[in-house]
């Protein structure tokens, strides 16, 4: 069990002292060339892990860029969208128009806010206009009386028994009443 403790030992020895053990024992080649093929692999492996994070970060980087730039051109967009929002509701109040009509404007190009507005209010007017007109134009004419006397006897009829109190729901007595009475 001695033996066995001691080749489980752990040796430390200095850089010195274990080049010195390689040189009496005949090593010195092999072991030099042992340190370059392990130093070359392990510049390979380096070198190669490296190339992958450049990599990733390089996409990283296009892709980090590539938000941005759509990220500007939202907010450049929502801005932009805004700005023309406010400059039609200015011109909507200017035309003495309800900001409710926004909704019906529907212009990109900042230059044609004015024409869109004012086209709308002319369309509004003549939509008020003919709703004027039809009103005005009313109905057919009414009737008029019997043919041949122009409806002057319906006329006559009419104003004796309104002067005879006799219309349906005229509280007064009619003068032709009081004066019979008399």
């Amino acid at each position: 069990m001695g033996d066995e403790n001691k080749n489980k030992e752990k040796i430390e020895l200095t850089d010195e002292e274990f080049l010195a053990k390689i040189s009496e024992l005949n090593l010195k080649k092999n072991f030099e060339s042992y340190l370059q093929k392990e130093g070359d692999r392990r510049l390979t492996e380096g070198l190669k892990t490296y190339q992958k994070n450049q990599e990733k970060k390089n996409i990283s980087d296009s892709e980090k860029i590539t938000n941005l730039e759509n990220e500007l051109k939202e907010l450049k967009g929502t801005l932009s969208k805004k700005d023309i929002e406010t400059q039609i509701k200015s011109e909507l109040k200017a035309q003495n128009l309800s900001e409710g009509l926004i909704k019906y404007i529907r212009v990109d190009d900042p230059s044609k806010i004015a024409e869109s507005v004012t086209d709308l209010k002319n369309d509004l007017l003549k939509i008020e206009q003919d709703k004027i007109d039809l009103a005005l134009k009313g109905d057919a004419p009414p009737v008029k009386g019997l043919p041949g006397n122009s409806g002057d006897s319906t006329l006559e009829t009419y104003v004796e028994n309104k002067n005879a109190g006799k219309i349906a729901g005229n509280p007064f007595a009619g003068k032709l009443d009081n004066k019979k009475g008399e």
